[in-house]
């Protein structure tokens, strides 16, 4: 009668034996995998997130609301800025910019703003380009539009070679070209050239 609880008892260290043996075996498979199916990814289905830009970007140089301030040879402060400006790969000094503004302040207290859609930069030469919608306005009360204005501003002498409108104190007008330089008291003034009409509105 004593030989049934120990034969009971061998079975029960057997099986307790086993299952340390065997759980810790089963856990690892589980592990295993685990790590092999988390592996299998497809890289067709990887997102390049901003690759294209960053790719961009170290092509592209490119400066964020460049200033650009001096003065002419006649004594007219000038401020020149962009919303973005990108140098050229060969001469950084030269730039194309876009959303560009030029203040002219001349020593008479006189006023210029000009504003344009895009343009060139030469910081070497100080000569500039405004292209698209350049817009010139001053504080004699003048407004001129046009398309393009051109020139240099250690000497200022900047000219829209095609045609002009605007409106001032004496009316409305639209002019060939245009001259925007210093006078010999060192005052800015624009000079109107190749036809001038001017419908004349007699001040209220």
């Amino acid at each position: 009668m004593a030989r049934v609880p120990h034969r009971a008892d061998n079975l029960h260290s057997r099986v307790i034996r086993l299952i340390r043996i065997l759980l810790p075996i089963t856990a690892l498979v589980l592990l295993s995998t685990m790590f092999l199916l988390a592996r299998r990814v497809n890289p067709e289905d990887a997102i390049p997130i901003a690759e294209v830009d960053v790719s961009e970007r170290a092509r592209e140089r490119q400066l964020t609301r460049p200033r650009f301030t001096g003065v002419s040879q006649e004594g007219t402060n000038f401020d020149l800025s962009a919303r973005v400006a990108r140098p050229d790969a060969d001469d950084p000094r030269r730039m194309s910019a876009d959303a560009m503004e030029l203040v002219l302040s001349d020593p008479a207290g006189g006023r210029s703003q000009v504003r344009s859609d895009r343009g060139q930069i030469d910081t070497g030469t100080r000569r500039i380009a405004l292209d698209g919608a350049v817009r010139i306005e001053t504080s004699t009360g003048y407004r001129v539009d046009t398309d393009r204005l051109e020139g240099t501003l250690g000497r200022l002498d900047v000219v829209a070679p095609g045609e002009v409108t605007g409106e001032g104190p004496l009316g409305t007008f639209r002019a060939g070209a245009l001259r925007i330089d210093e006078d010999e008291g060192g005052a800015v003034r624009m000079v109107f050239t190749d036809g001038v009409n001017l419908l004349y509105r007699p001040p209220t």
